[in-house]
């Protein structure tokens, strides 16, 4: 299991095993290699996943995926929001990233994962209702059109009567390809769930299935 720990420097991804589901066992925080000179040590990271099987690195090497979002400065959804209009998007810094982790060569009972040492990023945020930020979201499931996986983007909506500004997450689908999954083979043009505004109220929301793909 990866869940979210609150450091000093904001927000950062741990693991936890279990057996059972009831019992776990606490395996620390995620330690990361740098990358071209990326630091995703001393930075915030979340909305991390984990791929249930070993899967194929960039050299073919079988190996442990997880996918999640570092929190960069100046990449947060409130900090984006200032740009108006089509924006350049740093690709290094505000990307969904896969990373890769080597398994453990035997049967002993793991008490700490390695280092993740084998980075790329994976999916920028490109389309109007993701503009802000994109960040990972469910395991990927594996269908025989490769790894789906469920991330969640942010766009930024007026409200209807004061013209204050909210931020709007929704969820988006991506496939990955089975043998490369560092590869994407389709994402959602549009969001396929995301809140709408109900009535005169901008306060109460409901959710709406898209009827996309």
């Amino acid at each position: 299991m990866t869940y979210a720990t609150l450091s000093s420097v904001g927000p950062k991804i741990a693991f936890a095993i279990s057996d059972d589901l009831f019992r776990w066992t606490r395996l620390g925080l995620a330690a990361f290699a740098p990358y071209h000179g990326i630091d995703f040590v001393h930075v915030g990271n979340k909305d991390a996943s984990v791929f249930p099987v070993a899967i194929a690195n960039h050299a073919g090497k079988m190996e442990m995926g997880l996918l999640h979002r570092p929190l960069f400065p100046g990449t947060g959804p409130e900090e984006t929001a200032r740009h108006h209009g089509p924006r350049d998007v740093d690709l290094d810094h505000e990307s969904i990233w896969i990373s890769y982790c080597p398994m453990p060569t035997n049967s002993a009972e793991i008490q700490q994962l390695g280092l993740f040492n084998s980075h790329h990023f994976l999916a920028a945020p490109v389309a109007p209702w993701a503009r802000l930020k994109v960040g990972a979201g469910t395991p990927p499931i594996l269908t025989r059109h490769g790894w789906l996986v469920i991330y969640h983007g942010v766009s930024e909506l007026t409200g209807p009567r004061d013209g204050t500004r909210h931020l709007c997450y929704s969820a988006g689908v991506m496939v990955l390809f089975r043998q490369h999954p560092g590869e994407i083979r389709y994402r959602s043009a549009q969001p396929v769930l995301t809140p709408v505004a109900a009535g005169a109220q901008w306060n109460h929301r409901q959710c709406r299935v898209s009827d996309q793909h």
